[in-house]
């Protein structure tokens, strides 16, 4: 998260766009097929974890993880790197539900931000 003219903003587009080398519109064009291929992985995910299988969450967590570290939505990833720690560790499934859920708090707040093209206003959670 960083702050532009006094918003908390989730993609530090300014980041990416100098650490990545590419283009605005480019940038926007992977941004929603991030947004497109979170969505079914999130519910993959709260679907796997009524089965307790563990190796399943790491793996979806992974995707999810390395995805949004590829963009620097380093909110998103940092959230699913905690997931997939859990599920290695096997942690309680209720500790690891309780992130899924705030992951797809941050998610909707990000699909939000790249739907009104990076400007938008944030809670801070």
């Amino acid at each position: 998260m960083h702050l532009y003219g006094g918003m908390i903003m989730l993609i530090d587009r300014e980041k990416a766009f100098r650490e990545l080398d590419m283009p605005e519109e480019l940038f926007n064009e992977l941004l929603d097929m991030f947004i497109e291929q979170t969505e079914p992985a999130l519910k993959s995910l709260e679907n796997i974890t009524g089965t307790t299988d563990y190796e399943e969450i790491r793996k979806a967590a992974h995707l999810i993880q390395g995805s949004a570290g590829n963009l620097r939505i380093e909110a998103v990833q940092s959230i699913a790197k905690a997931i997939e720690i859990g599920a290695t560790q096997k942690l309680d499934i209720g500790v690891i539900k309780s992130n899924i859920g705030t992951l797809k708090s941050v998610f909707e707040q990000v699909k939000k931000e790249v739907a009104d093209g990076g400007i938008q206003e944030n809670s801070c959670r």
